[in-house]
């Protein structure tokens, strides 16, 4: 008999969906606005799992635009965005069945996302993937994003669980160094959105994709 002692927390951007194809869209039409060189898809991905902000900034410096025009990018971005986040956008490999076997099996399932809020919701809702999650947690303007530890621990509270245990699963540092901070296990996925190595960012448990995570708590027991 499978555990369900467990409860999920789902990282949303190289984890859980393939969204560069629509950010891309959003930045680059962003750019033209401001007169500013456009990026690939490739460079972008680099820049993904630092909200917002970040990434406006980081695309800013890169296309040789000014620091002044931060806002105005990020603004433009988040709106270009917000308006279609689900034109090219898939999910990454072996998602379905992983939600499928989590959600079949009664285990709590969240997101954890330095995305908007507000965006994040509306993703989900497109790709009709709302009957999964239970905890939606986006970047919000009144708490820290990850790595640091406040949204994941928002997520676990916003949860109302008891006698379980948590796993986050994620693609970059800012997932495993979150995970680590709210004192909960974590699992680190390839394939993802960084450049660093997959198995130096220190997850507690690091495997190729998602049939490995059902692999593993299949065979996982109390």
């Amino acid at each position: 008999m499978i555990s369900n002692s467990y409860a999920i927390i789902f990282d949303l951007d190289g984890t859980l969906v393939h969204s560069i194809p629509d950010m891309h869209i959003a930045i680059n039409k962003t750019l033209n606005e401001y007169h500013l060189q456009n990026i690939s898809e490739e460079k972008l991905k680099t820049f993904v799992g630092e909200g917002m902000l970040s990434l406006s900034k980081k695309v800013v410096d890169f296309c040789g635009g000014d620091n002044k025009l931060y806002d105005k990018i990020y603004n433009g971005y988040r709106k270009n965005y917000a308006d279609q986040p689900y034109k090219l956008s898939s999910l990454m490999p072996g998602v379905i069945t992983a939600l499928d076997f989590f959600y079949d099996n009664n285990f709590p399932m969240g997101i954890c996302t330095n995305k908007r809020q507000l965006v994040t919701e509306k993703l989900i809702k497109l790709m009709n993937l709302e009957k999964y999650f239970s905890v939606i947690i986006g970047a919000r303007d009144d708490i820290p994003l990850k790595p640091k530890p406040d949204m994941v621990c928002l997520a676990i509270k916003e949860f109302n669980l008891v006698n379980k245990s948590f796993f986050m699963v994620g693609d970059t540092s800012n997932d495993i160094d979150a995970a680590k901070s709210a004192n909960i296990k974590s699992i680190a996925i390839k394939g993802g959105y960084t450049e660093v190595d997959v198995e130096k960012l220190g997850a507690d448990f690091t495997f190729d994709g998602m049939k490995d995570i059902i692999d593993f708590f299949k065979n996982k027991s109390d």
